[in-house]
């Protein structure tokens, strides 16, 4: 029974360590997260309108159908106009298209595959930050 114990001990003091580390990687990113923006508009053709913008720039637009629920994010300067359950993964679509979620890691190259094999423990902050916004492009992307 002891052993067990333990185990749950070890199980819970890494769940927490996760999270603080997870914490600690948000706290930082905010820092460095660019500046972007929604406002929204009534529009005849799509109802409420929402834009996204960067600093002074428009880079995308996203509204809700009517018909099935979904969100349809609208990318400036693409003619992808992807299909999202949610508001939020419009934005974050948005957002990554422009290519505002790795714009501070271009000059750096990473191996996805390397970087998964890993421990997270000795992830750099740049190397976890990379994997983090790689999976969530991914999974708009597939979507």
């Amino acid at each position: 029974m002891i052993q067990q114990h333990s185990v749950f001990v070890d199980a819970d003091e890494h769940i927490i360590a996760q999270a603080e580390f997870d914490a600690h990687i948000e706290a930082l990113s905010s820092d460095i997260a660019p500046e972007i923006e929604i406002d929204s508009l009534e529009d005849c053709d799509f109802g409420i309108l929402y834009r996204v913008w960067h600093t002074s720039k428009l880079i995308g637009t996203f509204y809700r159908r009517v018909i099935d629920g979904k969100w349809v994010a609208m990318p400036l300067d693409s003619d992808n106009r992807p299909r999202c359950h949610t508001a939020a993964e419009a934005q974050l679509l948005i957002v990554a298209m422009a290519g505002l979620l790795v714009a501070d890691m271009a000059d750096e190259e990473f191996d996805i595959e390397e970087l998964l094999s890993k421990p997270f423990d000795e992830l750099t902050v740049t190397e976890w930050e990379y994997l983090k916004q790689h999976a969530q492009t991914e999974e708009f992307l597939a979507a």
